[in-house]
This record gives structure tokens, C-alpha cells and sequence, in this order.
């Protein structure tokens, strides 16, 4: 019973250290988050604001947000320890923020999931075309809806019944486009975006803007990939538009429809965009796609180059606690009493040692000495190893003790994670 109790105890520990790490490096991306998330927009409403595909490209700006939860800037500087240290205080003071926090992520991600669980099951219960030419699922529904495409692994689109062979045509390619063009995808990674950092209102508010960028890119692809004509196609939006309103009722927004927005002024807006289109360059476009992939990797390297690695030594450093005076305890970061340490032995300066705790001249209690350790980010680690001894043992000169390692298995994964 005793090792059943030892085991869960040790158990609760590794959990509340991986609990509170965890909220506290995606605490940090949540706040960098928004920064970034505005500096897209305002680079899609400015600088890129005539230029399709750069709005898309923008988008992959969020990427490596995902890999800063370790940046040195949150610790070594000073606008870093004043805009985002104060999560991880705030945090580690009161646990139930970062509980809140953790839940919220979960409550999330299961809520999208299972929107995403009620759309398959409704596009299962659906009747199945052969009538259009398409590589995927074409699925009919018995009624008034917007056409929309869904799932990442089984590509699958849904029409409504009673579309005309020209409007079908525009509608099915349409759907294509954003399979093959990876939008679907996308969406997902936008919505695990979403559960991580779900403090972040502007993430919720701008999918629209987002969702809005991939309709204008599959709205120009699809025109030149098929040699659609622009006002047929402007047409065949028109007549979808007032459908959308089903969608939205159901809770299938989180797919790419063919006419996802039925307001006015945002209608009016991509309609625009389609009569005034120009024929791009494909490799211009495949170009620029190619640079922005690039560009993201090469952030991740960087990011990962000014961040603290998965485990970091302590290095020289140990501290000493007497039992005599447990109030009193020394970080010997200098080596002036703690003079060097290996896997077997500790080696302690006597002198310095007594000189520090005169009172331990003549006492009889223990000096317990933890040496070195490893920590995940400042203030979060472990693993030190440590040495004991009794105060009537330690004379001038040097002394050696046993080091005892307390690198066990729960720590081993902590230094993994």
C-alpha cells in the first residue's frame, strides 16, 4: 500500500508540473497571438490589400506562433517580463486561472469536434449522385441548401437538388478548388488555433476575414483553372447566396460553402472581385507560395535558436538548508562552498561551509545540499541531486559525500516534453 501511495503521489506531482507548464507556454503564445493577428490585418487592409493570394499568404503569419511558448524575450527583457511574465505569476499564484485556462481548451476543442461529427453524420444521410463528373463524393440534398465541401481525409460535396447542368458545373469545380488548394486543411489548423488560444476574441472575429481570403483565392483559381466566363459564374453565387441562411442555422459554417457570406455589402464586395478579376501568373503565385513556405520554416528555426531548449542545465549551482535553521537557506551560485559535483560525489568546502552557519559549530543537525538540476523555462524544473550531513562531521578542508541523483522516471519525461 505504501508504494501504491508513494506512486500516485509522485503521479500528482508530474501532473501539476506538466498542468502548469503547459498553461504556461500556451498562456505566452495566446498573448503573442494577438499581436500578430493584428499586424494581418493590417497588412491585409493596407500593403496587401489588392492582392489575393498575398491576403492568403498572410494567414501562415500564425503558424509559428504555436512555437513560442519558450522565447528568451519573456524573461531577458524588459517588454517581454512587462507583457508577458505576468501570465505566468498570475498563473502560478492562483492555480485556477491556469485551470480555467486548460478547460477552456478542452471545452473547445470538443465543441468543434463534435460540430464536425454532426456534419459527417448529416452528409452520411445523404443520397449519393453519379450524375456530375468529379474525382469526389458528390452527395445531393432534398431540399433548399448553399453547396459546401467537407472532410480532410474523405473529400466529400454536397449540392442542393434541382441545379441546372451549367450551375452544378460552376458549384461542383468550385468545391474542387478548395479540396485541391488545401482549404479544408487549413480550416482544421484555424480551428485548433482557435482552442489553444481561445482567450483570443479577434481570433474568433476574424475567421470571417479569413474564410473570406480563401473564397477570393478559390473564386479567382477556379474561374482560370476551368475558363469559367465571370458573370456566369458571379451568377451562380447570386442564387446560392440566399441558401446560406440553412448553414448557418445547422452549424455547418465551419466548412468551405461556395457562397459562404449572405450580407450585402460582402456579397457586393466579391462579386466585385470576380467582374474586375485580372488572369494571374501561375508561377508567380506558386512562386510566392513557395517563398512563404520558406519563410515559416525558417522562422521556426530561428524561433527555435532564441528559445530555452526542452531541458536546460542548471549547472553549477546547489543550495543548502540546515535543520538547525530551516529560515536560512543559501544559493551557492559561485562555488564557495559547493565547490564541484560529478554522478557520485559532492564536494563541499568545510570552512566556508561553518563560516556561513556558525551556528553549526557546535550543533548536531543535518545539512541536506541539492546540487544541480534542470530546468524547462526559468522557474520550472527539477531533477537535482542532492547530499547529506551531519553538522559534527564537517571540519576544515574539503569534504566529500555521496550524491544521490533524483533523475527518476517522471522526470525523464518531464525533460522529453
Amino acid at each position: 500500500m505504501q508504494g501504491m501511495s508513494l506512486f500516485f503521489h509522485e503521479l500528482y506531482i508530474f501532473l501539476e508540473f506538466v498542468f502548469v507548464y503547459y498553461a504556461t507556454i500556451l498562456g505566452f503564445c495566446t498573448i503573442l497571438s494577438v499581436f500578430v493577428l493584428g499586424i494581418i490585418m493590417i497588412l491585409r487592409g493596407t500593403l496587401f490589400s489588392k492582392y489575393i493570394f498575398g491576403k492568403g499568404f498572410l494567414w501562415c503569419l500564425l503558424i509559428p506562433v504555436i512555437f513560442c511558448g519558450k522565447l528568451h524575450f519573456y524573461f531577458r527583457s524588459r517588454v517581454g517580463v512587462k507583457v508577458f511574465y505576468w501570465w505566468y505569476v498570475a498563473g502560478y499564484m492562483h492555480r485556477w486561472i491556469f485551470g480555467i485556462f486548460l478547460g477552456g481548451i478542452i471545452v473547445s476543442g470538443i465543441w468543434f469536434l463534435v460540430r464536425r461529427l454532426k456534419l459527417k453524420r448529416f452528409v452520411s444521410g445523404l443520397e449519393e449522385s453519379k450524375d456530375y463528373d468529379s474525382k469526389y463524393k458528390i452527395m445531393i440534398y432534398h431540399g433548399k441548401i448553399a453547396s459546401f465541401c467537407t472532410g480532410c481525409f474523405k473529400p466529400v460535396i454536397v449540392i442542393p437538388e434541382g441545379m441546372s447542368k451549367g450551375e452544378a458545373e460552376v458549384v461542383i469545380r468550385h468545391e474542387e478548388t478548395h479540396i485541391l488548394l488545401g482549404h479544408l486543411w487549413m480550416l482544421l489548423g484555424y480551428e485548433i488555433l482557435r482552442s489553444l488560444f481561445w482567450p483570443n476574441v479577434f481570433l474568433h472575429l476574424c475567421v470571417r476575414y479569413f474564410k473570406r481570403d480563401l473564397e477570393n483565392i478559390c473564386d479567382s483559381v477556379t474561374i482560370q483553372r476551368n475558363g469559367f466566363d465571370e458573370f456566369s459564374y458571379a451568377y451562380a453565387i447570386l442564387k446560392c447566396a440566399k441558401d446560406v441562411s440553412f448553414i448557418k442555422k445547422n452549424g455547418y459554417e465551419s466548412e468551405m460553402s461556395f457562397a459562404i457570406e449572405d450580407r450585402y455589402m460582402v456579397l457586393k464586395r466579391r462579386l466585385e472581385n470576380i467582374l474586375k478579376r485580372r488572369a494571374y501568373k501561375t508561377g508567380i503565385v506558386i512562386g510566392g507560395a513557395i517563398v512563404t513556405l520558406i519563410a515559416v520554416l525558417a522562422s521556426i528555426v530561428v524561433i527555435k535558436e532564441v528559445s530555452f531548449a526542452r531541458s536546460n542545465d542548471i549547472g553549477m549551482v546547489s543550495s543548502i538548508c540546515y535543520t538547525g535553521n530551516v529560515d536560512k537557506i543559501y544559493t551557492d551560485m559561485d562555488s564557495n562552498i559547493v565547490i564541484r559535483f560529478d554522478d557520485d560525489y559532492i564536494y563541499i568546502n568545510g570552512e566556508a561551509l561553518l563560516d556561513y552557519y556558525p551556528e553549526a559549530r557546535n550543533g548536531s543537525e543535518w545539512f541536506y545540499i541539492s546540487a544541480g538540476g534542470y530546468y524547462k523555462i526559468p522557474g520550472m524544473g527539477g531533477g537535482n541531486s542532492y547530499g547529506e550531513i551531519k553538522a559534527a562531521d564537517i571540519h576544515d578542508g574539503i569534504i566529500v559525500i555521496p550524491n544521490h541523483n533524483e533523475i527518476d522516471i517522471w522526470n525523464r519525461i518531464i525533460m522529453w516534453l
